[in-house]
């Protein structure tokens, strides 16, 4: 049975409160177990994935977990390492702008997400654009039983308060020309992530939101 190891969450802990760079290097040890528990998982993850969304496959955890270490050039908190560990599963890799499904592990702070997180501008008009031509298309994937009973409805972080310039406000489903990201979420807490159970639901909640990514996906690949 692939989990993980309660060690991910130990290490996690106390990296939250000794975030420094002597501390690492001393305990840079724990820190590759750690990671090398989420890979393996991920690894596993990806196999699941693949059964019902064939564009990640080439994918890896090693490929798809982002590097523990801050960018802090443009950021008032110099801490240099993240307090989590990130793996986005897509079909143009971790970096890409795509929509895919995302592990989050952080103590008492983990979540999974599924769809397209903050398009690029350019991006999110075309998006919106063919959402109000066809809104049916959208409406179809977050109305699916599947997607409801896992993911409730898109998240509604940064979105607008009024409607996007040239649209108009009486459009029958201008709510969802309103949202700056197209991706759902869950929280969860650490005893789940280190559940047996939690590969299943990671590929039982993935697997509902498979639509999502794929329709979101389509529509990054229009020629505008």
């Amino acid at each position: 049975m692939i989990t993980i190891d309660n060690q991910v969450f130990d290490f996690l802990q106390k990296l939250e409160k000794n975030n420094d760079r002597n501390w690492f290097s001393a305990h840079k040890d724990e820190y590759q177990q750690a990671r090398q528990s989420v890979e393996v998982f991920v690894d596993a993850l990806i196999d699941k994935i693949v059964l019902f969304d064939n564009s990640i496959v080439g994918n890896s955890g090693k490929k798809c977990i982002f590097r523990i270490y801050r960018d802090v050039r443009f950021s008032l908190d110099k801490s240099p390492y993240k307090t989590h560990f990130g793996a986005f599963i897509t079909p143009g890799g971790k970096n890409v702008n795509m929509a895919g499904y995302y592990v989050h592990i952080q103590n008492n702070n983990s979540c999974l997400a599924a769809g397209l997180w903050c398009p690029e501008s350019n991006n999110l008009k075309k998006i919106r654009q063919e959402i109000y031509y066809a809104p049916e298309d959208l409406l179809n994937i977050l109305q699916e039983k599947s997607f409801k009973k896992e993911w409730k409805n898109l998240s509604s972080e940064g979105m607008l308060k009024r409607p996007p310039k040239n649209y108009p406000a009486d459009f029958e489903h201008i709510k969802l020309l309103k949202y700056k990201s197209f991706c759902a979420d869950k929280a969860l807490t650490n005893q789940t992530v280190c559940s047996t159970d939690f590969l299943s639901l990671c590929e039982k909640a993935f697997c509902s939101a498979k639509d999502l990514v794929k329709y979101m996906n389509y529509l990054l690949k229009l020629e505008d």
